[in-house]
């Protein structure tokens, strides 16, 4: 960046920070950071570099928990003062990725087999025959020489702001076909070209992950494989959407999601999991699952939902206003409780109060549980009404009475505030909870939305396909809140299933760099704390173990989960992380105990069953890598480890370290199941 424009930028963030950037100033900062890389990432420094809010905590730290004052109405006098933030910091928290962004590099190489024991070629998969190229996508939908506009005809030039897009719903829709169009013209718009349809081991590992939360087992993937069916990849989804594990995923997603993975004595987290498992089991709306989150009364233990609202009641519920709003309407509104959303004008001081306002009558009351295991939680509605007092930045005191778009609450007592919050959001045909709920789920499997980061949704952050974003939702509301029809149409859709390698074009798609996301190709994602414990399960247990042993060791995985997240006291009861490429991490996947057991050749694990099962080396390799990494091994692959066996064999024998050659031979087959489990190819989704 030129050092004249850089100076430019940092004086318009200092006068940003400082509320004192004129209209046509505020112009002129969103263009520099939309369309400058540079300028995007001294934005996002700038921001870490001023700090985030600081709440008051002390209430939450004593255990009193109550929104409401003794009083009925809050006094002006006795509100304390917060420290406005500078700007929305967690913005750059979410840009802020981490090692993430070496794996998703350009030319990255998904597939790199274990490098301490193999080598890579795609010319065979260990076998005398090398096997069948992988069959060319075909996209689903109209013929693309035909004049008829497709759903995305205009998308290169579409508004900023989503709200502007009327996207007419019609009874014949098929999400599948205007996914197919949307993707489909913006790449012909651009000039890219798409990769080439993903092989069946790459897809089968994919959509397990997705799906089910998993790596499919080595029985599984085999029969995926071996299937000749050209209609096993739908029959496959369906498959695992009407499986419990799906509803076990989505439920511990959204669980992370609305409170965190760490422990809270005032929550009973599993009774949480467990309602949004019934409900994903059973397919229930979508919109009846949130009212049921913003309205729940009860105790942690009585109701499930009511936990949400139960971790997030502190600080006179600003915490619970912030996340309620990121969570179910993609909208981060934390930094407007002291001043204006610095580029979504329409959300300020007035608006977050006002969603504040809601939350006014609840509260949260201690008392003796019944089964006499000492104090619980109770979240309650107290009988309030009247306005929400804040202070502006000018030491003005306000009122706010409960509004939601642009539609006022009776603020009497006998009002159920947060009722009829619920009825709002879910309310007319055009919700911004189903664009939220779209968006969030595409970037499930996609690993971006339309929209980035996905709850930072508005006019000032541009979808990548608005049209289709919009009739997604609008196909989502049409539905009834369809979650099961929404995940089938994107996993039977073109994009998902590209591979992960870029297409043969000279225009990039690499959105981890700031552009607009394309879709060409399916870009690669870290798995999640729980996908890699329940993957490294599934990778060296029995074949039983996805039906059986998933579900007893939930206390294990919790507790192997928990060392790498704590609570953090900041505007949205956020919570640190050591996961995700981090030092700890690695260092537990190479030395642990969890790692450490699965390669131990122990009675009922996968190794001890394939050293059991033959003598052939070369089908133990084969068995190890469908195992782990959901395929066979080419034959670059098969002939390197068995130089690496043979060397290792020997070294061992002379060493005197082991008793024989059958027990070295073991003993290295161990090393090439540690080393595939220890593989960039086994800690991502591709």
């Amino acid at each position: 960046m030129k050092s004249k424009l850089r100076q430019e930028l940092l004086d318009l963030l200092e006068a940003l920070c400082e509320e004192r950037l004129s209209p046509e100033q505020h112009a002129r900062l969103d263009r520099l950071v939309v369309e400058n890389g540079e300028a995007r990432k001294l934005y996002v420094d700038y921001v870490a570099l001023h700090g985030i809010l600081s709440w008051d905590v002390a209430a939450a730290a004593s255990g009193e928990m109550s929104v409401l004052r003794d009083e009925a109405v809050p006094k002006p006098a006795t509100r304390r003062i917060v420290r406005p933030a500078t700007i929305a910091a967690s913005l750059a928290a979410v840009l802020l990725i981490g090692w993430s962004l070496l794996l998703l590099r350009p030319g990255a190489d998904p597939d790199a087999p274990a490098a301490a024991v193999a080598t890579n070629s795609d010319e065979s998969d260990g076998s005398d025959t090398a096997p069948a190229a992988a069959a060319p996508i075909v996209l689903p939908g109209r013929d693309r020489r035909s004049d008829e506009p497709s759903i995305s005809s205009a998308v290169a030039d579409s508004p900023l702001d989503d709200e502007q897009i009327d996207v007419p719903f019609a009874k014949d829709f098929d999400p599948v076909v205007a996914i197919h169009d949307a993707v489909a013209s913006r790449w012909e718009s651009v000039g890219v070209q798409p990769a080439p349809s993903a092989e069946d081991a790459e897809w089968v590992r994919r959509v397990y992950l997705d799906l089910a939360g998993r790596i499919p087992s080595a029985t599984e993937a085999g029969e995926f494989l071996d299937d000749p069916a050209n209609d096993k990849r739908a029959a496959l989804i369906d498959e695992l959407l009407d499986s419990p594990e799906f509803a076990r995923n989505f439920a511990t997603a959204w669980t992370n999601l609305l409170i965190g993975r760490s422990e809270n004595r005032r929550l009973d987290r599993g009774n949480l999991h467990a309602y949004l498992r019934g409900q994903f089991a059973q397919n229930r709306p979508w919109s009846e699952t949130v009212t049921a989150l913003i309205t729940a009364e009860g105790s942690a233990k009585e109701s499930g939902p009511a936990n949400f609202l139960l971790a997030h009641l502190n600080n006179e519920a600003v915490p619970a206003t912030a996340v309620t709003a990121r969570c179910f309407l993609g909208l981060q509104v934390q930094c407007t409780q002291c001043h204006a959303h610095p580029f979504y004008r329409e959300w300020g001081q007035e608006q977050f109060w006002e969603l504040n306002s809601f939350f006014q009558q609840t509260a949260v009351e201690r008392k003796a549980a019944e089964d006499g295991s000492g104090m619980e939680f109770v979240l309650t509605n107290r009988p309030v009404g009247g306005p929400t007092y804040y202070e502006n930045r000018a030491g003005e005191m306000k009122v706010a009475f409960p509004k939601f778009a642009e539609t006022e609450v009776d603020p009497d007592k006998a009002t159920n505030r947060r009722r009829e919050l619920a009825r709002l959001i879910v309310a007319g045909d055009d919700p911004q909870l189903a664009r939220a709920f779209v968006n969030r789920t595409w970037a499930h499997f996609f690993g971006y939305g339309f929209v980035n980061p996905v709850d930072d949704m508005g006019p000032h952050n541009a979808a990548s396909h608005p049209e289709l974003l919009q009739a997604l939702a609008n196909h989502f509301v049409a539905r009834d809140y369809d979650v099961r029809a929404l995940c089938r149409a994107i996993c039977n859709s073109a994009p998902y299933q590209l591979a992960s390698r870029p297409g043969d074009s000279e225009t990039n798609d690499d959105p981890q760099y700031g552009d607009p996301p394309l879709f060409s190709r399916m870009y690669l994602k870290p798995l999640s704390a729980e996908q890699l414990y329940d993957s490294i399960q599934v990778a060296t247990l029995a074949d039983e173990f996805p039906a059986r042993a998933i579900e007893s060791s939930a206390e294990a995985r919790h507790e192997w989960i928990g060392q790498f997240f704590a609570d953090e006291n900041t505007e949205e009861n956020c919570e640190s992380s050591t996961f995700g490429g981090t030092l700890p991490q690695a260092l537990t996947m190479m030395n642990g105990d969890l790692v450490t057991q699965a390669v131990s050749g122990a009675e009922q694990t996968r190794l001890s069953a394939i050293l059991a099962a033959t003598p052939d080396e070369s089908e133990r390799i084969r068995q190890i890598m469908l195992a782990t990494l959901s395929r066979y091994p080419t034959r670059d692959e098969l002939n390197g480890i068995r130089e690496f066996l043979r060397k290792s064999v020997r070294q061992q024998v002379q060493s005197g370290r082991v008793p024989n050659a059958r027990a070295a031979v073991e003993e290295s087959l161990k090393d090439v199941y540690w080393a595939c489990l220890n593989s960039t190819e086994f800690i991502v989704n591709h």
